[in-house]
């Protein structure tokens, strides 16, 4: 009998949860498996979920508490011919709502993935939400229990839930690239830059978590010739160029939007820069350790350090001084920061969906189901 997979993100964009969801069910193997996606409002992926023969069910609601009711409603209806069901939800806060208001059953087993580091908890960037996030570091250790498996996408963040919550979990990295490491093709290592401008790059949703400010200050402090490429979408991007002109940075720093394929743009560039506050696990750097891109990160409380193995295969930063220091020091000298980026481009094939899918499967299949036949 197939096992029924039933993936629940609130917010289904083209972000690193959705389209980590989205390389997986559409490489899971659909003789074993069916597969429901449920969302609130919109999904980026539904045309190619249908095509997959992926159900996709979407919950019209703008809060997803609102959307649990329903959510409750259409579980029942996949779960109730079915011996073998996993509800899968993603996130924090998704997953909280889930372990508090979600009936368990029998056949139906619950399963966390945290994509987003739990030090994202203890950082705030509005009253609110300092009062959002205090809630929810109360209700963690009180309903996490109802989980039947939580899976981290680090061992970093796996480690931190051991030592703050009590609660054992899985690693499981994302699959972060899908392309070149399937075809066999592999990119060559990054050359010095004799050119007289660097060309930094950075890749992420435009929002208050990533920090893109501290980049952008930091380039405005430095007299070198610079230029920065900034590609992505988010609710910040008017008050990040506002933040540009107010520096007279406009022929510096560029605003690219989204791009589906952002490979063109790593492989033009000289240096690849996170600054994120909390990242659970950046797939963009991973891309740009893929090309051969020398990076600079943040400490950012997830599994960057596992990217870059801890350093080695890349600078890791603290402060915004720090990070301007960094590169200042790029600019003079490339030489240290490529030799770091060939020990991340090694690092970085390990991050495949092929990899993924198989250690997905066999974390599922152990689950167990002891009240059915």
């Amino acid at each position: 009998m197939k096992k029924n997979l039933i993936f629940f993100l609130a917010r289904f964009g083209k972000g690193g949860a959705g389209n980590s969801i989205f390389k997986l069910c559409s490489s899971l193997d659909k003789r074993k498996y069916n597969i429901f996606i449920i969302c609130m409002n919109y999904c980026a992926y539904k045309k190619e979920f249908l095509k997959a023969g992926i159900k996709v069910k979407i919950i019209n609601s703008r809060r997803a508490l609102f959307a649990v009711f329903y959510l409750n409603k259409i579980i029942s209806k996949i779960v109730k011919n079915s011996n073998y069901n996993y509800l899968i939800s993603n996130i924090n806060y998704t997953n909280l709502l889930c372990s508090i208001f979600l009936k368990k059953k029998n056949n139906l087993k619950f399963v966390a993935i945290e994509r987003t580091p739990f030090k994202e908890l203890e950082i705030y960037f509005s009253l609110i939400d300092r009062i959002k996030k205090l809630l929810m570091r109360s209700l963690i250790p009180i309903f996490y229990k109802k989980f039947d498996l939580v899976i981290c996408n680090s061992s970093y963040l796996g480690k931190y839930l051991k030592k703050k919550y009590g609660f054992y979990s899985k690693t499981l990295f994302p699959p972060s690239i899908t392309g070149l490491e399937m075809s066999g093709k592999k990119e060559n290592k990054k050359s010095i830059s004799k050119k007289s401008n660097i060309k930094i790059i950075t890749v992420c949703r435009l929002s208050k978590e990533k920090n893109i400010y501290e980049i952008i200050q930091a380039i405005s402090e430095i007299k070198k010739k610079i230029s920065l490429n900034i590609i992505g979408v988010g609710p910040e991007k008017n008050n990040i160029f506002e933040f540009i002109q107010s520096l007279n940075l406009e022929k510096k720093i560029k605003l690219i939007g989204f791009k589906k394929n952002p490979y063109n743009y790593l492989r033009k560039a000289d240096l690849y820069i996170n600054s994120s506050y909390f990242e659970g696990f950046p797939n963009s750097v991973v891309e740009a350790a893929q090309v051969g891109l020398p990076i600079i990160a943040s400490q950012s409380h997830g599994g960057i350090n596992e990217i870059l193995s801890k350093g080695k295969g890349g600078t890791i930063y603290k402060n915004s001084q720090e990070l301007k220091k960094l590169i200042e020091k790029f600019a003079n000298n490339q030489k240290t920061f490529i030799k770091k980026s060939i020990i991340a481009q090694k690092r970085s094939f390990e991050f495949n969906i092929k990899n993924h899918v198989t250690k997905f499967e066999r974390i599922i299949d152990q689950i167990k189901f002891y009240n059915n036949a």
